[in-house]
């Protein structure tokens, strides 16, 4: 009876083991987390979307570009509704591929020309990539976007962003 005892034990311990190395490989790599601010950008849907609307009202075209040597950088280019550069704007665009959640990227708009602007985060990673994008200009006018970038490392394929 013994060793019907010690057996069944045995299986429970395995199974605890083989559990204890999944949820601790899980709790340990970036790709296993929920996307960041998920539930305050669901509680303040009808903010985010007010934004947008104001955004869209300013009439600027924001085109975004990898840029920078391995794609170190991103170029987002700031024109308004006539297709003149917006100048001298500040902001921030924070970022996070779609498959490494947890790891967070933030830069600060640098204008490098008028109406463009280079950021330092390195987005050479191929795939889809979160983009929360804030501009602001004098006049208090501010812009703010979310996009989804699909940046692809293909060469002869365009990457898309879809806003």
């Amino acid at each position: 009876m013994r060793f019907w005892v010690f057996f069944i034990c045995c299986f429970f311990a395995i199974d605890f083991t083989v559990a204890a190395i999944a949820i601790s490989m899980a709790a340990g790599d970036p790709s296993f987390r929920s996307i960041p601010g998920y539930g305050e950008r669901a509680v303040a849907w009808d903010v985010r979307q007010a934004r947008k609307q104001a955004s869209k009202e300013l009439g600027w075209n924001v085109q975004i570009e990898r840029s920078g040597p391995n794609h170190s950088e991103m170029t987002i280019t700031v024109l308004d509704e006539e297709s003149q550069p917006v100048v001298d704007c500040t902001g921030s665009a924070r970022m996070f591929h779609f498959t490494r959640v947890a790891e967070q990227f933030e830069g600060k708009l640098i204008e490098t020309a008028p109406g463009v602007y280079r950021v330092a985060i390195d987005v050479a990673k191929p795939g889809r990539w979160q983009l929360d994008l804030e501009i602001r200009a004098s006049g208090d006018r501010q812009f703010w976007d979310e996009r989804t970038l699909n940046w692809l490392n293909v060469p002869g394929q365009e990457s898309d962003v879809k806003e």
